[in-house]
């Protein structure tokens, strides 16, 4: 049997059997999950650099303790918990980097307004990277919602097992911060 064809529960399984010394089934977890781990990674840490180390720092983690995972949730949803609070700590980690990274991209944005050829350029940039901008404005708390419902296009069910809430408690955190997201984004994007 191909280990692309099994689902998650029997991978993990199997992967509880043969770590650490055989990998096969573990290198199948990640070829299914690097992409979406990495893109809620990208979001949250808004540098790409970052947001590798994270999605690498993550998958050792979850290597060295895959064995100790019960399947009382999804692997899914404890997976992006795990990212979830190892990007919170890289950005606590980093806090000055991040200030002056948006710092900096707003000072970008300042030149633009002020600029004369460089405007369309730099319009377009501004584009492309302002629901980066909205999102990084939002509280901890919204940006979890936002990426973990958009970027890694999770459930709310699940959404609320990794924030350890209520669903009926998620899903109306979750319709105030959309709110909140479309205000800034009007603000801020058009």
């Amino acid at each position: 049997m191909s280990l692309k064809t099994i689902d998650d529960e029997a991978l993990i399984e199997r992967c509880q059997a043969e770590l650490p010394y055989v990998v096969t089934g573990f290198e199948e977890l990640v070829r299914r999950y690097q992409k979406p781990l990495f893109a809620m990674c990208r979001r949250y840490l808004s540098v790409e650099s970052d947001a590798e180390d994270a999605t690498q720092e993550v998958f050792m983690k979850v290597f060295h303790s895959l064995s100790d995972f019960e399947q009382r949730s999804t692997f899914k949803t404890w997976l992006f918990s795990i990212a979830i609070n190892h990007c919170k700590t890289v950005l606590s980690n980093n806090k000055r980097q991040r200030e002056r990274y948006i710092n900096d991209e707003e000072s970008i944005i300042t030149a633009a307004d002020e600029g004369g050829d460089g405007e369309v350029l730099l319009a377009s940039e501004d584009e492309k990277n302002c629901v980066q901008r909205v999102i990084a404005k939002m509280k901890i708390s919204e940006r979890d919602l936002i990426l973990l419902r958009f970027t890694s296009e999770l459930p709310l069910e699940d959404i609320a097992g990794i924030l350890g809430k209520q669903l009926s408690a998620t899903k109306m955190s979750f319709y105030r911060t959309l709110e909140k997201f479309k205000r800034l984004h009007e603000k801020y994007c058009t």
